[in-house]
Parts: C-alpha cells; sequence; structure tokens
C-alpha cells in the first residue's frame, strides 16, 4: 500500500521533531569541518598504509615536535621526508591503530587539537603513547595545510623497546 500525502506529512514531522529533539551536537561552520576532515585523515591514514593521504594533509614544509616522545628539538621538515620515517617504523608493527579524540577548532587562530590514543602492536605486545596532538594549519592556494604538528604525551602505557624492534622489521620490508 502506498502511503497517502498525509502519511508521509506525518512521518517527515515526526522525523523533524525527532532530529531537533535529539542530543545531536551543532552542526558547526564548514571551515571548522575541513579543518577537522584534514586532521583526523592523518592518523586513519597512517593506520591504513595510505601516506600519499597523509602527506597531502601538510603544508611544503612544516615544523613537527614529537620531543615529548623522543626528546630533541621541534624539526623543520617536508611531507615527504615525514612519510619517510613513518614508513621507517610504522609498517614494522603488525597493526598499529591511533584513536582520535574530539577535534576541537580555532579558524580565527587557524589551529586545531585532539586527544589522540596511539595503539601499536607487535607479537601481542604493546607500546601505547597517549597524549594530545597540536596542529597550526594555513590556508595555501585555497586548501588547509598543517604548519606545525606538535605530540604531548601524557602517558605511555607498555614497551617502548617495541619501537626498535619495529624499525628492524620495516627495514627489511623495504
Amino acid at each position: 500500500m502506498k502511503p497517502t500525502l498525509s502519511a508521509v506529512a506525518v512521518l517527515s514531522a515526526l522525523a523533524t521533531s525527532a532530529v531537533a529533539d535529539s542530543k545531536l551536537p551543532p552542526a558547526g561552520e564548514p571551515e571548522e569541518a575541513a579543518i577537522r576532515t584534514l586532521v583526523s585523515s592523518i592518523p586513519l591514514a597512517v593506520d591504513r598504509a595510505a601516506y600519499d593521504l597523509a602527506e597531502a594533509a601538510f603544508a611544503p614544509e612544516f615544523v613537527i615536535d614529537y620531543t615529548s616522545l623522543w626528546g630533541g628539538e621541534p624539526a623543520t621538515m617536508t611531507p615527504s621526508a615525514l612519510m619517510d620515517a613513518w614508513r621507517g617504523i610504522v609498517p614494522g608493527f603488525d597493526v598499529t591503530w591511533h584513536e582520535l579524540g574530539p577535534v576541537s577548532v580555532t579558524v580565527s587562530g587557524n589551529t586545531a587539537t585532539a586527544f589522540v590514543d596511539g595503539r601499536h602492536w607487535i607479537d601481542g605486545e604493546l607500546w601505547r603513547p597517549v597524549g594530545n596532538y597540536y596542529w597550526d594549519l594555513q590556508r595555501i592556494e585555497g586548501s588547509w595545510l598543517v604548519t606545525r604538528m606538535e605530540f604531548d604525551m601524557t602517558e605511555e602505557i607498555g614497551d617502548r623497546a617495541l619501537t626498535a624492534i619495529a624499525m628492524q622489521r620495516a627495514a627489511s620490508q623495504n
């Protein structure tokens, strides 16, 4: 039986009412959405070995700061150099999962932040750095691109020695 126009109107009104009464967050602004999508794509791309997608998120030169994780100083690098570094470790793990928490965006300052919980396994053993990513972005030739990325580790769980094994394994795969 085909619904009548009045039945369609009632169903439409119920659906509209359900959405209006739901606890959905605000839709946000298009620029904020573009930034959230961009920074959210980076950890997923790395976990899926889609390095070309991750590389496309970065400006031609940018600053990376992993000092809370590895020590040293922040470095200026190119996207291809970062992808080479990631290819030198990430494929050596059996699996990785970087769970990105809510991404907060401030468009006037061109920044984004997010909580991240990165899990890395080898033979069932876990290394899990937890912390916050801070991204600075700039609109370059019409697209938002990362100009600075900082990881601020707040907790480390498991065995950091797995990183050395992962690097050896990744090198043998190349």
